[in-house]
């Protein structure tokens, strides 16, 4: 059991980071969590971590106390483990996405509630119920179950210009191990396509983690390159890279502000990490199309658009239209308007 223990403890290491309240406060009110561990826990910590069988069914409980005097309503979300753009986990909901080697998601083997209602001062049961495949798999399963409060906004607060309402929540991490036979990392560059990074131009590489395996600290180069050429176009590094199990890191090289355009392109890329090294070179195509819509959509295009002279002749030629006839216009009315100096002159001088 020594290597089911030795990968547990760091399964569990990780799983510590899986388990916060995601806003909190001292007068929050709000409700509180605790799992109850079945003997099939295997590390120590609140997150669920169980050694089951083939087949094997089992309810697992997590007590819920509402701390407030009225009733409140807890709704429950449960998403597997995907790794995000920047290369960092994701246990809570998300809409990353898994790889196509992946057997078993969390939510296809853990059901749960959509929400528990609880009455004021009391305490509810949320029941997790467990169903294994009855074929054995090697490595991990794993996701998060993320709790929060209908309805109850903690505030709002304003975050690089936008107003986010925060919540009050807990989010806790699930993993299922079937055997303890060691697993190792593999990877796979699956695509390398053209698209928008937070609206600015890039080129997507879809790596996938082949295995069931939670891999952290690796290191991610990816240089785009003319298809046939040396020169390096575009280029990204990142440090400390995580890819969930079974999951597509979709791993974005941005333009550097440049306009796309349409060609053939490779991409170079090197994962390192556990001791070994992963290297692709993908070749793709970005089309006219392609690049005339990214374009369009980038807003923070630093070299120059094409000028509409059109469009500026027809501009220019309605303002010097419009400046001309306010001048016609305030000629006429100066002509029209009596002159009561001058009227008034005549008058005195009859009077003489």
């Amino acid at each position: 059991m020594r290597k089911i223990e030795k990968f547990s403890l760091f399964i569990g290491f990780i799983a510590l980071f899986i388990s916060y309240p995601i806003f909190a406060s001292a007068d929050a009110g709000g409700f509180t969590k605790k799992v109850q561990h079945p003997e099939n826990q295997i590390t120590s910590g609140e997150p669920l971590n169980l050694m089951m069988k083939p087949g094997q069914k089992q309810k697992v409980n997590v007590v819920l106390e509402n701390l407030g005097e009225k009733e409140t309503t807890i709704e429950v979300k449960l998403s597997g483990a995907r790794t995000n753009g920047s290369g960092g986990l994701e246990y809570g909901p998300n809409t990353f996405k898994k790889d196509k080697s992946m057997k078993y998601d969390l939510a296809d083997l853990v059901k749960v509630p959509a929400e528990v209602k609880i009455p004021g001062k009391s305490k509810e049961n949320l029941v997790l119920d467990i169903t294994m495949p009855e074929t054995s798999y090697d490595g991990v399963v794993t996701g998060g179950i993320q709790l929060m409060e209908k309805g109850k906004d903690m505030g709002k607060t304003e975050e690089n210009g936008a107003l986010v309402t925060n919540k009050f929540a807990f989010l806790f991490g699930v993993t299922l191990h079937m055997t303890d036979k060691e697993v190792k990392p593999d990877f796979d560059l699956r695509s390398a396509k053209a698209g928008l990074a937070n609206y600015r131009n890039a080129v997507f590489l879809d790596i996938g983690s082949t295995q069931a395996f939670l891999a952290k600290g690796m290191t991610l180069n990816a240089e785009i390159t003319e298809k046939g050429k040396k020169e390096v176009l575009y280029q990204k590094k990142s440090a400390d890279v995580s890819i969930a199990p079974n999951s597509l890191l979709s791993f974005p090289v941005t333009m550097d502000g440049d306009r796309m355009k349409p060609g053939d392109f490779t991409a170079n890329v090197v994962l390192k990490g556990y001791d070994k090294e992963w290297k692709w070179s993908k070749n793709f195509t970005i089309t006219k199309e392609e690049a005339d819509k990214f374009n369009q959509q980038d807003p923070y295009l630093v070299q120059e658009r094409g000028l509409n002279w059109k469009m500026i002749a027809l501009i220019v030629g309605g303002v010097i239209l419009l400046v001309v006839i306010v001048v016609v216009i305030l000629k006429v009315t100066k002509k029209k308007t009596p002159q009561k100096g001058k009227k008034a002159k005549k008058k005195s001088s009859k009077g003489k």
